[in-house]
């Protein structure tokens, strides 16, 4: 046998076995499962070493407890506090009217701290509750407030004196003051005189008289002693000629007494009507409204409000009311001779 014919069989052995074999390749087998292969991930925690020792890895351990996370913390905006309201107290003006005293209370027997003259303007900061005195802004004064009369204020018409608020009075002081001075003689000699010595009929002067270091101290004008403290003023309108006696009790009860008289020139026929005025004009229902007047060389004066009947008042006096309507009052002043002068007021009583 040749050798080019024995190797032709042998190829085509070869291929028949290949073609057996092809279809077994691509018979379909058990089925087998893939494998999946976990790969756990752990993460290392870096622990600091010295600079010359290698870092060590700590692993964590794997739980099957679920970490809760971290909560979460709201910090809550700090409150901006609301911004208090503050209620300004009202500070209304007013003008002087008249020689207005200035004291240190609402009443004639608190301390004197100043006398204003008329058409001086001021300010109020509070009243009493009648609304008789207001309490004014007195910078002088110890806690920079003072009183004053409101009949001798102006405060116009239609001002809402009721939104003032009500202020407190401080204590009353008692009718006799010690006086603790120093440097004051045991024997001090008061200074008591008078602005004007000799008047016309009709006139006002001012007493004034400065006592220190003693027990107590009286006046008399005419009507008996009455107690006094030691710095004050007196404005006194006399319709005659008229001596007034300071009497001051020292510490020791030792007593001294001073005068100063008054001389009033004799009056004409007429009598003399040096003043009728009211507080205000134009008022509110409900207010008050104060009348003045200063007579002289008269022989009886009367004070007539609306229709009802006169009053006997005296010569220098004021008079407080509070009509509920639009009233006219009437000064009445009878001569020495009989004859009558009469004088007006209407105030006008507004809703």
């Amino acid at each position: 046998m040749s050798p080019q014919r024995s190797g032709l069989p042998l190829a085509f052995v070869t291929l028949a076995i290949l073609s057996l074999a092809m279809p077994a390749c691509t018979r379909p087998g058990p089925t087998v499962p893939p494998t999946i292969t976990a790969v756990v991930l752990e993460t290392a925690a870096t622990v600091s070493q010295p600079t010359n020792a290698p870092a060590t890895l700590a692993a964590a351990a794997p739980s099957d407890t679920p970490v809760p996370a971290s909560p979460t913390t709201v910090v809550s905006p700090t409150p901006i506090p609301a911004t208090p309201t503050i209620t300004a107290t009202p500070v209304l003006t007013g003008t002087t009217r008249l020689q207005t005293i200035i004291r240190s209370g609402p009443a004639a027997g608190y301390a004197l701290l100043a006398s204003l003259a008329p058409g001086l303007p001021i300010k109020l900061t509070g009243r009493n509750a009648d609304k008789s005195w207001w309490q004014i802004e007195f910078s002088v004064s110890p806690n920079g407030r003072g009183w004053v009369l409101a009949s001798s204020v102006n405060v116009g018409a239609g001002v809402n004196v009721d939104a003032l608020p009500i202020a407190s009075a401080p204590p009353l002081p008692t009718a006799v003051r010690r006086v603790t001075t120093a440097t004051a003689a045991p024997d001090y000699i008061p200074v008591f005189r008078a602005d004007k010595a000799e008047l016309a009929a009709g006139e006002c002067t001012t007493l004034r008289w400065d006592v220190e270091n003693v027990e107590a101290v009286f006046l008399n004008s005419g009507s008996g002693d009455n107690p006094v403290v030691g710095h004050d003023t007196l404005v006194i309108c006399p319709d005659d000629t008229n001596t007034f006696t300071l009497r001051v009790v020292n510490k020791d009860k030792s007593e001294r007494q001073f005068a100063v008289t008054v001389k009033v020139a004799e009056c004409g026929g007429a009598p003399i009507i040096g003043r009728f005025e009211a507080s205000d004009t134009e008022i509110h229902v409900g207010d008050k409204v104060t009348l003045f007047w200063a007579v002289s060389c008269a022989q009886a004066v009367y004070l007539k409000e609306g229709s009802s009947q006169r009053q006997p008042v005296g010569g220098h006096d004021e008079a407080e009311f509070q009509p509920g309507q639009t009233t006219t009052f009437r000064l009445i002043v009878v001569a020495k001779d009989g004859s009558e002068v009469k004088r007006d007021i209407t105030v006008n009583v507004v809703r």
